[in-house]
């Protein structure tokens, strides 16, 4: 992987908590298989009574196909090949320079509730836009790509859409990954499990911080800790 893929892997993103707005809530589980490029995710989603209409809509990658696991809410394709604008920290225009689209989906509920729906989505597929070179004007020559699942690394983030993205509100999230046992992930937040079993590496970072997107990057890292007073400072590096 190249070097820009990785500037993320000390990710100290904790918002203000003054943000009084109700967020949407990610409870994600994801298989990650970097050798195959795919992932096989499993969603729960809280949406807060105030952000509830008579359909909503969300955008996800195109590679990935989606279905509702929850018989009170119908999925329905709106259109597809969407260019969304990227979004989060790390805004590029991967629009111009690949073929990164996103579909649009339709979600309705059956009644009218009126307190928080929490219901569970389902998807998979394949992740891997090359790594592009910067233009000249970047002396370090640094590469891009808006989402990677490969044998040398993943990085997910805002710009690959492999999340369903709703609107531009805040959201907050826990997310469980495996890996092969001697790959690694970094995300968000707290880390909060981390163990080897049945020949998988097992991690989960929850994050119930206000936060744009959701970032997952994984490789085989070696990971240092240190303690400095009340906080445990992480790196994970490939060298």
């Amino acid at each position: 992987m190249h070097k820009r893929i990785f500037l993320f892997l000390i990710l100290i993103l904790s918002i203000s908590p003054v943000f009084a707005e109700s967020m949407i809530h990610h409870n994600i589980s994801v298989t990650v298989n970097p050798y195959k490029y795919s992932l096989e995710a499993t969603d729960e989603i809280t949406i807060p009574a105030d952000q509830i209409k008579p359909v909503i809509y969300f955008l996800l990658n195109k590679n990935l196909s989606v279905t509702s696991e929850s018989p009170d809410v119908i999925l329905k394709l709106d259109k597809s090949g969407i260019k969304a604008e990227d979004f989060g920290m790390d805004r590029e225009d991967f629009d111009a320079s690949s073929d990164k689209s996103e579909n649009k989906y339709s979600l309705t509920f059956k009644g009218q509730p009126k307190e928080d729906v929490t219901f569970t989505l389902k998807y998979s597929g394949i992740i891997h836009y090359p790594i592009e070179q910067l233009g000249e004007e970047y002396a370090r020559g640094f590469s891009q790509t808006p989402g990677i699942i490969d044998s040398q690394g993943v990085y997910l983030g805002g710009s690959t859409y492999w999340v369903p993205w709703f609107n531009n509100n805040w959201i907050n999230f826990s997310l469980t990954a495996s890996v092969p046992h001697t790959w690694d992930v970094v995300s968000q937040g707290k880390r909060t499990v981390n163990e080897v079993k049945d020949g998988r590496h097992l991690i989960q970072w929850d994050s119930p911080e206000p936060m744009e997107e959701i970032y997952l990057i994984a490789a085989q890292f070696t990971e240092y800790s240190k303690a400095a007073g009340s906080t445990n400072v992480m790196a994970f590096l490939r060298t």
